[in-house]
């Protein structure tokens, strides 16, 4: 197993054991599928005496997902033997700052807390797996830095203004990662070390860009 600085990443390594899907995932058979032999196309327009209906039935649906979405993760830890959430969490039970970030960021970090944690910083990750329904996050008295790999113009990190809206924490928002940029695990322990609850980074930028 690969060590980094006396700090063993087994804990971050997904198992490479392939086993057989049989029949958990049914053929696939798409109503209007495209066929070559007959085209058509698809229009998205709709009138105003209908479009507000069709808005309705996403959220709707949107709102249905999380039960279908728990089903799905009960199914599949039943089938393969491994489970997963809403979210990831890593040595947050006593965590006075939490990493916040998502996708390969999110498991990077984890080498990075285990480092602050050698040097007495009381932090912990925790890894959003679903943005949209966006899950219940109890962050209150806890110190937050959000690593956004993503950014609305005019307005911030994606993530980190989800998580001020429906946790009603503040954040340190970290723009890292955009384009495919490097971001190793001494980087995020870094930001952690230089925070500001409340500010912006983007991470590799100056004035001179």
């Amino acid at each position: 197993m690969v060590n980094l600085d006396g700090f063993s990443l087994s804990h971050i390594m997904q198992p490479l054991e392939t086993v057989e899907l049989g029949d958990y995932i049914p053929p696939l058979h798409l109503e209007d599928a495209i066929d070559p032999e007959n085209p058509q196309g698809y229009g998205g327009l709709t009138g105003p005496d209908q479009h507000f209906k069709f808005r309705w039935d996403s959220e709707r649906s949107m709102r249905d997902s999380v039960k279908v979405i728990e089903q799905a993760e009960k199914d599949f830890a039943a089938r393969f033997g491994r489970k997963y959430g809403f979210t990831e969490q890593y040595r947050c039970e006593d965590a006075e700052i939490v990493v916040i970030a998502m996708g390969t960021l999110g498991k990077e970090a984890e080498v990075a807390i285990d480092n602050l944690r050698s040097e007495g910083i009381k932090a912990g990750s925790l890894r959003v797996r679903w943005l949209r329904p966006f899950p219940v996050l109890e962050l209150k008295g806890k110190e937050i830095v959000v690593i956004d790999r993503d950014y609305s113009f005019g307005f911030g990190g994606i993530l980190a203004n989800e998580i001020r809206a429906r946790s009603d924490v503040n954040a340190y928002s970290v723009i890292a990662g955009l384009g495919g940029q490097e971001v190793t695990y001494e980087e995020i322990a870094d930001f952690v070390r230089r925070r500001r609850i409340g500010e912006e980074f983007w991470f590799g930028v100056n004035d001179r860009v």
